[in-house]
């Protein structure tokens, strides 16, 4: 076992040496890590700051603590139930393991037909969400160091992301809060617009997009094909899979789970709630209150995955 770890250390070594050498010939705003290429800045934005000055801001993300609790309990309802269902049931593509990887052509609801729409909604949404606590932190006065776009491979978009500088740890629980749930806030704009574009003239019913994604899962039908995505319409892509992937990013940080937005709110809420009432909660209990509620939701996913095989 040793040895094991032993050789592991050592390729662990020379990957990041490669990565060394190769980041020493990237441009400036390039860099490589674990097979993710980064396009990245440090650049501030004098109109960014003032706009995350105005004290509307804050009154906007305290809306948001309160929206992120408020998806907290209905999406623990919604996998609760979900879960409950699950058990008994027979096994269909919706519950096959290999359908949680959201990679087009593995997933048999995401033909390769669909990945530039998926594609755009997943940058979307992750830059949406990230915008969302930057926003926050700026409003704050906590900096940030950079901020950029991961691309698997090089190639392929995985998520845009921000990174805070350290005085965000440093902060107070509601400093911490806002930062921490505006994101999700910012998911749910984005999925109710356009929700409403999807429900306009202007594109196909979002009853027809999702039969041709999804409803055949239940029904009995086949997997949508290069022909059925084409005959929805860019357009019709575009809104579907924003609104989908907008709500699904929105809801899984909203969570009560470990590193989550949810899971630090929760954590960051029981702070706060010490530092409004005098007492400090110990950081024991903070933790074992995470655990559990952590331990709580990821078994109720997996049941609501797996129950049909359980």
């Amino acid at each position: 076992m040793a040895g094991m770890g032993a050789t592991i250390g050592r390729i662990a070594d020379r990957v990041a040496a490669v990565e060394d050498r190769l980041n020493d010939h990237l441009p400036p705003s390039l860099k490589v890590g674990l097979g993710v290429l980064y396009w990245f800045s440090t650049r501030k934005s004098a109109r960014f700051d003032a706009f995350a000055d105005r004290p509307l801001v804050r009154r906007w993300s305290d809306l948001a603590i309160l929206t992120l609790f408020a998806l907290q309990v209905g999406t623990l309802a919604l996998v609760t139930v979900a879960a409950g269902n699950a058990l008994g049931r027979e096994p269909t593509a919706l519950n096959d393991p290999v359908n949680t990887v959201a990679i087009p052509g593995v997933n048999d609801f995401m033909p390769l037909a669909s990945t530039p729409y998926i594609a755009l909604a997943l940058v979307v949404a992750t830059v949406v969400h990230e915008g969302g606590h930057a926003l926050a932190c700026r409003a704050e006065g906590v900096p940030i160091e950079e901020w950029g776009v991961a691309l698997l491979g090089g190639v392929v978009p995985l998520a845009g992301y921000v990174l805070p500088a350290d005085a965000l740890d440093e902060a107070g629980a509601r400093t911490r809060m806002r930062v921490f749930a505006l994101g999700v806030q910012h998911n749910l704009v984005v999925t109710l617009l356009t929700g409403a574009v999807l429900l306009s003239p202007l594109t196909a019913s979002p009853t027809e997009a999702f039969l041709t994604y999804f409803g055949w899962a239940a029904t009995g039908g086949t997997a949508p094909t290069a022909a059925a995505v084409a005959a929805l319409g860019p357009l019709t892509n575009v809104c579907f899979w924003l609104v989908l992937l907008n709500a699904n990013v929105g809801l899984l940080n909203a969570l009560p789970v470990g590193p989550l937005d949810g899971g630090r709110v929760l954590s960051e809420s029981l702070a706060a709630l010490g530092e409004r009432t005098g007492y400090a909660v110990p950081s024991r209990l903070r933790r074992t209150t995470l655990f559990a509620t952590s331990s709580f939701v990821v078994g109720l996913l997996v049941v609501a995955i797996l129950g049909p095989y359980l």
